[in-house]
């Protein structure tokens, strides 16, 4: 582990007619052991400062660009990639970050291209904080999204964890998250099950825009063994043998546990699977899985 580095973390964002305003928090890099960065941010104490970039100069002044971007499908496993990534001895991950959700949540404050700069703008403030390589995992619905933060850092590489859509979608049918809404708007009649189908295809549609050649798809299935194998070189990370025995002991651990309360993996696919109703997998069939089919053939057609 690197020696901890003082730094200010961007913990909020907002854009106004003047500019991007930036929250930090004196919090170092190597606090960011949590599973997500806003729970680093409740648990270390921390004095807070307010910056400004003036409209005019966004975007100007970028800094170092991530070494990977992560977008995810939702319940795929995208956590245990971040948290065994961190286990890299030269690498800090910022896992699902409020102010990028700032700035991409709509509708949008500015035109595509300043908000554009902006979340280059916003890259290099994380960049300042981190100081050594660092990987952007985004929030779910992020994906939406995916090509305003792939045109930010064209030089990025980026992967989309994904997961069979049935097991997918029993977890958000039995645990929806807020976001849903955001996704689905204007599908407010339909089922419960054809909102998740529904949701889960416009992740997949809007990861067919991007490019293909820069990106990889990280199965569910071929976790943990994938991160190593696929996410790390894509990255240009280096993993040797002992960064890949401290993956490999992350990987047994419920990845989403509270620091000093962790808890055993215990895998759930035949689970969900035996409990999926006939309803989900109707509309899964219908409205996600021949999207997803797409999205693979247009990645398998990128790799020969």
């Amino acid at each position: 582990m690197h020696a901890a580095q003082g730094g200010w973390l961007p913990v909020r964002a907002a854009l106004h007619p003047t500019g991007l305003y930036i929250a930090s928090r004196e919090i170092a890099p190597d606090e960011l052991q949590d599973a997500f960065m806003q729970e680093t941010v409740a648990r270390v104490a921390a004095p807070e400062r307010i910056a400004q970039v003036a409209r005019a100069g966004v975007g100007i002044a970028a800094g170092a660009a991530p070494a990977g971007l992560v977008f995810h499908v939702a319940r795929c496993g995208s956590t245990l990639v971040t948290q065994m990534l961190k286990q890299h001895g030269n690498l800090v991950v910022y896992a699902e970050p409020l102010p990028f959700n700032e700035l991409l949540l709509p509708p949008h404050a500015w035109p595509r291209r300043e908000l554009v700069a902006a979340i280059r703008s916003l890259g290099a403030a994380f960049a300042l904080h981190a100081g050594r390589p660092f990987v952007l995992k985004f929030t779910s619905w992020n994906t939406l999204f995916c090509d305003l933060v792939a045109e930010a850092f064209p030089s990025s590489p980026w992967i989309l964890c994904i997961r069979d859509p049935v097991e997918v979608g029993v977890s958000l049918v039995d645990r929806p998250p807020g976001w849903l809404g955001l996704v689905d708007a204007g599908r407010q009649a339909a089922s419960p099950e054809e909102k998740v189908a529904h949701v889960l295809g416009t992740f997949c549609e809007s990861a067919a825009r991007l490019d293909a050649g820069r990106g990889r798809l990280v199965r569910y299935e071929s976790l943990p063994g994938s991160v190593w194998d696929i996410v790390a070189p894509h990255f240009s990370l280096t993993v040797d043998a002992a960064g890949r025995q401290r993956m490999a002991e992350i990987a047994r651990i419920q990845s989403k546990s509270p620091l000093g309360k962790r808890a055993e993996f215990v895998a759930d696919a035949a689970a969900k699977q035996s409990v999926a109703s006939a309803s989900l997998r109707r509309a899964i069939d219908a409205l996600a899985r021949p999207k997803l089919a797409l999205l693979e053939k247009i990645h398998a057609g990128a790799s020969r």
